[in-house]
């Protein structure tokens, strides 16, 4: 009851404006259910797509979850609009978000996801649409209300379905109603409802009529004053708004001008579903300007259906060094073949070089080791870190060896900059030596990425090195980075991370906590040893890991210590911290 006074008093203060009534510019473009003839319906892509095919108004199904979310959905049941099973009313959110509600349109749709109905408001507001709700369930209508209030959206909806509650709530909804008619309408008959001050929709959705485009453009002619489609690309041509001049127009954007424009026409122009464009986005990728390269190679990888390879053939073998680099990268995020990319193991480009090594990193095939090994001690930083990333992924056995002997030479080069940088003062560089420190920070980002890629005892080894070394340098965020890899490793061994505890260095320390801490049930039979040990500042810290990891089997230790005297303040809060996390103890 109070949720739904909260409503009322909301809606007495709004404005009387009629929820998405006929605006005047012309004859409207309504989409039923989202563009789901173009996109899976009621995702956020097919409501950006029906915006982009240039709709009006777009209708969206709304039902609620058992944790009490709308989201958008037609059929409640799973089995047809994802890969899953049961019921949208009786799943948890967080459930629906893990189910795939694309693939069921096709391959080239994998991945998208059941929306939230407030993202969808957003994005109608940012796409400037208005929409049609259609509500599945009875009794939502209060937090149907409540989210259009917040988000401002109030007086651009219009509702469907099951919506007693909401008009008992706000009567003002819904005002002034349009009439609809089926294809066939006259323009006498239009006439007459528009004496009678209504406007009028004709619906070619659902009637045997969705792709008469004659009848589409003959209710048009009659004067109506909207049509409601399943196709808008064809309800677009009907209405005067041809989809297709909307792209020529972002073509020529894309061909001439200043760089800034030309990229955001050719990012806009990705966006559109189902349209054949592969070919612009690859004359696009030739470009001598390397933001319009990069542009062109990202609309070619975001492509449905997906890009071929071949397509990049072209700017693989291309003069302009911006060209080859966007299309290594580009097959990279493809996942093509490697054997595409080897060629350009012998660029003399270094950006080029870097971006071929990277995009092998996520390539199948097999690379030989006499490739890339080469590359590991390559005079460029950017290109050893991304050799050792394309060397974990082919060559595993011979990167586990290799990978940590040149991070060790990476971290003595940056820490002989260092130690000279501290007998001058630490005075402030120079730009030539921040960009020499940031070259070796790259380069490391990516030497500690391959070695997590790996797995075995010399990797968990080259991450121990560095999680534990002591000391401040040009190297320090090796110890950040490589402590977070360790933390779904330290299970196996943890012997090294509780000796780290008792570390002179109270950053080293406290990484070995942390570590421990986040390792799980795993870490706990040492870390229990540690509690009887002798070091005072090992076996505080671990009657810590064992309170925040809430180890029931700690309790006897502990309160034996308590009885004891020993650590007696942080003991009993230990007890209280496990106590409290199983409750029916």
């Amino acid at each position: 009851m109070k949720h739904i006074l909260a409503v009322l008093l909301s809606l007495m203060a709004a404005s009387v404006a009629h929820a998405a009534d006929m605006q005047p510019r012309g004859v409207e473009l309504l989409c039923h259910r989202t563009a789901n003839e173009d996109v899976p319906e009621n995702t956020l892509e097919s409501l950006e797509q029906a915006a982009l095919l240039g709709c009006d108004v777009v209708e969206i199904d709304l039902r609620r979850t058992l944790d009490r979310k709308i989201v958008l959905n037609h059929d409640g049941a799973l089995e047809r609009l994802t890969d899953g099973i049961g019921d949208t009313e009786a799943s948890y959110y967080d459930d629906l978000r893990l189910r795939d509600a694309g693939g069921w349109m096709g391959d080239r749709f994998e991945g998208m996801e059941i929306p939230l109905f407030v993202d969808a408001l957003r994005l109608a507001r940012e796409k400037d649409i208005r929409l049609v709700l259609d509500i599945k369930d009875k009794g939502i209508g209060p937090d149907v209300l409540q989210l259009l209030q917040r988000e401002g959206m109030l007086q651009r909806v219009r509702f469907g379905g099951e919506w007693a509650d909401i008009q008992q709530l706000y009567p003002q909804a819904n005002e002034n109603p349009p009439v609809w008619v089926q294809p066939g309408v006259t323009a006498e008959q239009v006439k007459a409802h528009h004496r009678e001050g209504k406007a009028v929709i004709v619906n070619f959705s659902a009637n045997d009529h969705e792709m008469d485009l004659a009848a589409m453009k003959a209710a048009v002619a009659a004067g109506v004053d909207g049509i409601n489609v399943d196709y808008p690309r064809l309800g677009a041509d009907a209405v005067g708004r041809p989809v297709e001049r909307k792209l020529a127009t972002l073509a020529v954007h894309a061909n001439t001008g200043e760089s800034g424009a030309r990229t955001q026409a050719i990012l806009e122009l990705s966006r559109y579903r189902g349209f054949a464009l592969e070919n612009e986005f690859a004359h696009w990728l030739l470009d001598a300007d390397d933001h319009v390269s990069r542009a062109a190679a990202l609309s070619l990888v975001i492509a449905r259906p997906r890009t071929s390879p071949a397509a990049f053939s072209e700017a693989l073998r291309s003069e302009n060094p911006d060209a080859r680099a966007n299309a290594a990268w580009a097959l990279g995020a493809l996942r093509a073949p490697s054997d595409m990319l080897l060629p350009l193991l012998e660029d003399r480009n270094i950006q080029v070089l870097q971006e071929t090594l990277v995009a092998l990193s996520h390539t199948p095939g097999k690379v030989n080791a006499e490739m890339l090994l080469p590359l590991l001690s390559h005079r460029d930083p950017a290109v050893r870190g991304a050799a050792a990333l394309a060397l974990a992924r082919h060559q595993p056995d011979i990167a586990a060896k290799a990978v940590p002997e040149q991070l060790k030479l990476e971290v003595k080069a940056a820490r002989t900059m260092y130690d000279d940088w501290v007998q001058r003062g630490k005075g402030q560089l120079t730009q030539s030596e921040i960009d020499v420190v940031m070259g070796y920070y790259r380069c490391q980002m990516k030497e500690l990425e391959a070695i997590s890629m790996l797995h075995g005892p010399a990797a968990m080894r080259a991450l121990e090195e560095q999680a534990f070394r002591s000391g401040e340098d040009f190297s320090q965020m090796n110890g950040v980075v490589a402590a977070f890899q360790m933390w779904s490793r330290i299970g196996r061994d943890p012997r090294s991370a509780v000796e780290a505890l008792g570390a002179a260095d109270p950053k080293v320390a406290d990484k070995a906590e942390w570590i421990l801490v986040q390792g799980g049930p795993p870490v706990l039979p040492a870390v229990r040893e540690a509690l009887d040990g002798q070091n005072s500042a090992v076996r505080e810290r671990a009657i810590r890991i064992v309170a925040w990891q809430g180890d029931t089997d700690a309790l006897p230790s502990l309160q034996r210590m308590r009885q004891m005297g020993k650590d007696a303040e942080l003991v009993t809060w230990a007890i209280d911290e496990i106590e409290a996390l199983h409750p029916k103890l």
